[in-house]
C-alpha cells in the first residue's frame, strides 16, 4: 500500500520524523531473555498432566503444604494448536501460580508416533510465540523419548533428532528469546535393538553427528525412573534410577545445567503404601538437596486404565498412595520471574517482538522514509534500496515473526519492488516452503553479506505435503525474488549484499 500526503515545509517533515522515532522509544518494549531458573527461589514440586482441564487439579498438588509456583508439563499435538484455548491455560496457570512446561509431540498413528519435521517446529513456534506466557522463561521439552522407535516414525534416528534440535533453537529463540529449550527426555531403561537404542548410545550417536549438539539445550529433561519394573528403592544410583540424570551428564561430560526430572514414579501395585511414602519422602530430600535439579514432575496426575500404576488421582477423584505421598511432601515458595506486562498485551500480539532498528534510517539513498512510518504503525515490513553485486534493487524488510510466517504469502506479485529480505538475529539454517503462495520465486541465501546459495524456482504447490527449502550453511537473511531473476541478473555464489 502507498501512502501519499503533502507536507508544508521541510520542517514539518523533520518534525514527523523526530515525533514518530519518540513514539517508537516511548512505546518499545525490550526483549525478554530467559533467566536461569537456579538463581531464584523455586518449588520443585510438578506434575504431569495430560489435559489443560487438569490445571486447577495439579495446582492444588504442586502448591500443597507450604508450596508456591509449581509446575506443570503438558504435551501439545500439531492437531491441538488452538489460540483460546491454550491462552485460556496460560492465563490459569498464572492466576493459579503454576509454571507450565510445553511437551512438543508429533501426530499419533495406530501405536506409533509420526516423526518430527522441522515445519512442524515452525508452526509450534509461530503459535506458542503468540501465547502471553506467565513468567519470563518459557519452556519447551523436544518431543519424548525419541530412542524408541514407536516415538519416532518407527524407527530410531539420532542424527536426525540431533539435526531437528540444533533447528529448534534457532527456530524458536527468533521468535522470543525467552524459550527455554529442554530434552532430550529419553528412555533410560532401553536396550540396544532393532526398536530401541540405549540411552548411552543415543546420546553418543547425537553427540559423534555434532559435538556441540547439547549445547542447544538450556536445561536437560530426564526420565530418571527407579528401574526396573518401576520399583526399585531410592537407594540405587546409576542410570536407571531416580538420580539417572546424573549419569546422563557425567557420560557426556557436560557442564551442570538446570535439570527438569520430567517423569519419574513408582509401580503403585507393586510396593506397600507405608513403603511407597518413604520411598517418596526419601527421593525428595535427594532432589530438593541437589541445586541442579529444577523441577520434578511425576508421571501422571490422572492417567486412566493406561496409566493407573502410575496414577497420583485415582477414578473416584481421591488421591492415590502416590498422590497423597507428593501432597504431603514439605514444599517452598517459588518466586520466579513474572511476565506483568502480559495482560495488557491482547492476545495474538507476541509479547516479545524484536528491537526496533529503523533500517531505512541508515541509508541516506532510502525513497521510502515518510512511507514506512505508516508502514511501521500497520505492522508492515518497511522498504529499503539495496544493492546486490551491482544491481540497485528495492526490497521490503521481514523483521520479526509475524512478517517471517507472513512473508510473501497471500500476495499477487511484488508490487513496485524487487523482493523481500528476511532478516534474522543469528545464523541458523531455516526451513521455507510455499504455503498460501501464489506465484513462484528465487530464494537467494545469504551469510555474512554475501550469497552462500540459490534456490531456483520454487514453484507454487497445492498437495497437501508441501515441500521445504533450506540453504546448504547457515545464513542470517534470505531474499525472495520472482523466479528468474536470479538467473537474468547472473547472480552467483560470493555476490555482494550492501544495505
Amino acid at each position: 500500500m502507498r501512502f501519499v500526503f503533502k507536507l508544508r515545509s521541510l520542517r514539518d517533515c523533520r518534525r514527523v520524523i523526530v515525533t514518530f522515532v519518540l513514539m517508537m522509544l516511548l512505546f518499545s518494549t525490550p526483549a525478554r531473555a530467559l533467566y536461569d531458573p537456579r538463581t531464584v527461589p523455586t518449588n520443585k514440586a510438578g506434575v504431569h498432566i495430560l489435559s489443560t482441564s487438569e490445571l486447577s487439579d495439579a495446582a492444588k498438588l504442586v502448591n500443597s503444604n507450604g508450596g508456591d509456583w509449581g509446575y506443570v508439563i503438558i504435551p501439545i499435538q500439531p492437531t491441538d494448536r488452538d489460540k483460546a484455548k491454550w491462552q485460556s491455560f496460560m492465563a490459569e496457570a498464572k492466576e493459579k501460580h503454576v509454571i507450565p512446561i510445553i511437551r512438543i509431540t508429533t501426530i499419533p498413528r495406530g501405536g506409533t508416533w509420526a516423526t518430527g519435521h522441522d515445519t512442524d517446529l515452525v508452526d509450534f513456534a509461530n503459535f506458542l510465540g503468540e501465547l502471553n506466557w506467565p513468567i519470563e522463561n518459557r519452556y519447551i521439552v523436544l518431543f519424548n523419548e525419541v530412542n524408541r522407535s514407536t516415538e519416532w516414525g518407527g524407527t530410531v534416528d539420532p542424527e536426525k533428532y540431533a539435526s531437528i534440535v540444533k533447528n529448534a533453537y534457532a527456530i524458536f529463540k527468533e521468535r522470543s528469546e525467552g524459550f527455554f529449550m529442554l530434552g532430550p527426555s529419553l528412555d533410560l531403561a532401553l536396550p540396544n535393538s532393532s526398536t530401541s537404542l540405549s540411552a548411552q548410545n543415543y546420546l553418543s550417536r547425537m553427540r559423534s553427528f555434532d559435538p556441540l549438539v547439547f549445547t542447544f539445550f538450556d536445561g536437560w529433561s530426564s526420565h530418571s525412573y527407579p528401574n526396573p519394573a518401576f520399583s526399585a528403592p531410592v537407594k540405587k544410583t546409576g542410570l536407571q534410577s531416580i538420580v539417572g540424570y546424573k549419569s546422563e551428564l557425567s557420560y557426556l561430560k557436560l557442564a551442570p545445567k538446570p535439570v527438569f526430572i520430567t517423569e519419574t514414579g513408582w509401580d503403585q501395585t507393586k510396593i506397600k503404601d507405608s513403603v511407597l511414602a518413604g520411598y517418596w519422602s526419601s527421593a525428595w530430600e535427594i532432589w530438593q538437596s541437589d541445586i541442579n535439579v529444577v523441577a520434578v514432575t511425576p508421571f501422571v496426575l490422572q492417567g486412566g486404565e493406561q496409566f493407573k500404576i502410575f496414577s497420583l488421582v485415582k477414578d473416584d477423584g481421591n488421591y492415590s498412595a502416590s498422590g497423597q505421598s507428593v501432597y504431603n511432601l514439605p514444599k517452598s515458595k517459588g518466586s520466579p520471574k513474572i511476565v506483568e506486562s502480559a495482560a495488557k498485551t491482547s492476545v495474538g500480539t507476541s509479547p516479545k517482538q524484536p528491537k526496533w532498528t529503523m533500517p531505512f534510517f541508515k541509508n541516506s539513498k532510502a525513497v521510502y522514509k515518510l512511507e514506512n512510518i505508516f508502514r511501521v504503525l500497520l505492522g508492515l515490513p518497511v522498504k529499503q534500496s539495496a544493492t546486490l553485486k551491482d544491481i540497485n534493487i528495492s526490497v521490503e524488510l521481514s523483521q520479526n515473526a509475524k512478517q517471517w510466517e507472513k512473508g510473501l504469502s497471500g500476495r499477487v506479485d511484488l508490487g513496485d519492488t524487487d523482493g523481500m529480505l528476511f532478516v534474522f538475529p543469528q545464523y541458523h539454517i531455516p526451513v521455507f516452503w510455499m504455503k498460501d503462495m501464489n506465484f513462484p520465486i528465487d530464494m537467494i541465501w545469504i551469510a555474512g553479506g554475501k550469497v552462500v546459495d540459490i534456490t531456483s524456482d520454487a514453484k507454487v504447490e497445492t498437495s497437501d505435503k508441501l515441500p521445504t527449502y533450506s540453504p546448504v550453511v547457515p545464513v542470517n537473511m534470505i531474499l525472495e525474488t520472482r523466479a528468474g531473476w536470479a538467473q537474468e541478473n547472473n547472480i552467483a555464489i560470493g555476490d555482494e549484499l550492501y544495505l
